[in-house]
């Protein structure tokens, strides 16, 4: 897998891409076994489904795509701050997201979702694998930080997913 292979070949030994790569896998093992239906059931009329979560996690994998692939060859090379990003897992939180983030609502069948996110993760490590070992420290404006490294956003990535893979177990009690 193209994951696995950039993992192995830019962070061996490091963790830059761990929670990146980690965050996925317990993703697809939550949702192991649920049902198309389940997938797309709400709890409630105003909150998601899981499969509107993945949805989201799509659009925020293609985001991030576009801004490796369109800005970290212009962005300043510069060193800033750790940023504390794992509280970007705090669901105590709450936020809304940005309308161009917000998940498509029509049903889906799981494998055509989970096709769909393999897909742009796919694509996404592929850019990511692209990047010379400076672009890591290239810095790119981030809604929430200000800004961060290329790293730090790799990072944040996923600890966002952390953040909607307890969202998720907090739907599954609820349908």
């Amino acid at each position: 897998m193209i994951i696995e292979a950039v993992y192995d070949k830019l962070f061996a030994g490091g963790d830059v891409m761990s929670i990146f790569y980690e965050a996925r896998l317990e993703t697809w093992n939550e949702i192991k076994g649920l049902t198309d239906d389940q997938l797309n059931k709400k709890p409630s009329a105003d909150e998601w489904s899981i499969r509107e979560v993945l949805d989201h996690l799509k659009l925020i994998d293609a985001a991030a795509q576009t801004a490796f692939k369109d800005r970290v060859k212009d962005a300043p090379l510069k060193e800033i701050e750790e940023k504390p990003l794992e509280m970007a897992e705090d669901r105590t939180n709450k936020r809304k997201a940005p309308s161009h983030f917000e998940p498509d609502q029509s049903y889906m069948s799981g494998s055509q979702m989970k096709q769909e996110l393999d897909v742009v993760r796919e694509q996404l490590t592929s850019i990511i694998a692209s990047l010379k070992e400076d672009d890591f420290n290239r810095v790119l404006p981030h809604p929430v930080f200000q800004e961060l490294t290329v790293k730090q956003f790799i990072d944040f990535i996923g600890h966002h997913e952390k953040r909607h893979l307890s969202q998720i177990k907090e739907i599954k009690e609820k349908i």
